[in-house]
């Protein structure tokens, strides 16, 4: 695998330089700028001689000289590098003016991860590409992301954030309708408590997700799904934050007259280093105006990736960002401080508020600040 080697061997020099070996580099003749009308089709050859088909889209903005955020994007199961293209909006300069986006092509149309992929590497793929896109194009190894949606969402906030040569290579992740499979059986699957196993090698992994409550596909309460175990939403969040040692707690913020939940976990140190968007009504979608919710996501996963950077510090929040806000005039917001003296009561406040999140409640988490 000369390419993975060639990559950690960029990356092993992030710290010190922060730019791959692209920089300085022409762009190739071939290759367009801008929008999504001039989105680059292309096919990259893997080191087993496997062709593998990718969308690249290259900001107006791109300069040789100055390195360039990455965004890797999947595709949901049974969908095209194209169709994902589309429905994040990525490619809509408007959202997005800086990052460069990757959309590669899954194998018959998934991703590892899923239950039919049976023997899939795609970590390998995407660690592949990454090595070649880095030598070609000015890159940030401080800002690489991935995110997807459905199958592709799990395959980024699951998989990929999951594996330990690519959880210390992508800065943060983020997962719309993701289908976060577990086990190896549908059998007495127990959606609040199914284990998540996960063999990262970060202390730390920021995570960004979002889920439609009404979700028919992948449903927002989990269970057994095509002879797996889907966790629910609340699960699969807490069992991230838990890992991580920033506890179950969280503070719950509700948006757009009640029809959006925000959960930001965290602590004084890092506040909300993973959050989740609750989104009322909303079926098996990236969030968008386009498809029904109130708000898009796009914007908002690209605002919380350019808080969180891969350096010397772990995931140090970047100290010229700004909180994430949404519109104020229709969000309120609690916020319930644990300390030593209160830990019980307050954990058993959590336990009453996550039966009511998986129910559709809205009512006020505490937020665990640990110091």
């Amino acid at each position: 695998m000369k390419n993975i080697a060639f990559l950690q061997a960029v990356f092993a020099t992030a710290i010190q330089s922060a730019a791959t070996s692209g920089c300085r580099k022409s762009l190739p003749a071939s290759i367009d700028r801008g929008g999504a009308h001039n989105t680059n089709s292309l096919k990259f050859t893997t080191s087993n001689g496997t062709v593998r088909e990718y969308g690249l889209h290259v900001p107006t903005s791109y300069d040789n000289e100055n390195p360039t955020p990455l965004a890797f994007s999947f595709h949901g199961r049974l969908q095209s590098w194209q169709q994902q293209e589309d429905v994040s909006g990525m490619s809509n300069e408007t959202m997005n003016p800086n990052y460069l986006v990757v959309y590669p092509q899954g194998i018959n149309e998934q991703w590892q991860g899923d239950p039919d992929a049976v023997g899939y590497d795609d970590v390998g793929f995407t660690l592949e590409l990454l090595a070649n896109l880095s030598s070609t194009y000015c890159l940030d190894t401080n800002k690489i992301y991935a995110a997807g949606k459905s199958n592709g969402g799990a395959f980024a906030a699951n998989t990929l954030a999951c594996h330990p040569k690519a959880s210390t290579i992508f800065a943060a992740y983020g997962g719309m309708s993701g289908a976060y499979y577990q086990g190896d059986s549908g059998d007495d699957c127990k959606a609040a408590s199914v284990p998540i196993p996960c063999n990262s090698s970060r202390s730390m992994t920021p995570l960004f997700t979002t889920h439609g409550d009404s979700d028919d596909t992948i449903p927002y309460n989990g269970g057994p799904r095509r002879d797996r175990c889907l966790p629910s939403l609340p699960r699969y969040m807490t069992a991230w934050s838990e890992r991580d040692g920033f506890g179950a707690l969280n503070r719950s913020t509700s948006l757009y007259h009640k029809d959006v939940v925000r959960y930001d976990y965290g602590n004084k140190t890092y506040p909300g280093i993973y959050i989740h968007y609750r989104v009322h009504d909303l079926g098996h979608y990236w969030p968008s105006l386009d498809s029904g919710s109130p708000f898009d996501a796009t914007p908002l996963l690209l605002e919380f990736w350019n808080k969180w950077t891969l350096d010397a510090v772990s995931t140090t929040p970047s100290a010229t960002s700004t909180s994430s806000a949404m519109p104020s005039a229709s969000s309120t917001s609690s916020t319930s401080p644990a300390s030593a003296s209160t830990s019980k009561s307050v954990a058993s406040h959590w336990q009453v508020n996550q039966q009511q999140w998986v129910l559709g409640g809205l009512g006020s988490f505490g937020w665990m600040l640990l110091i």
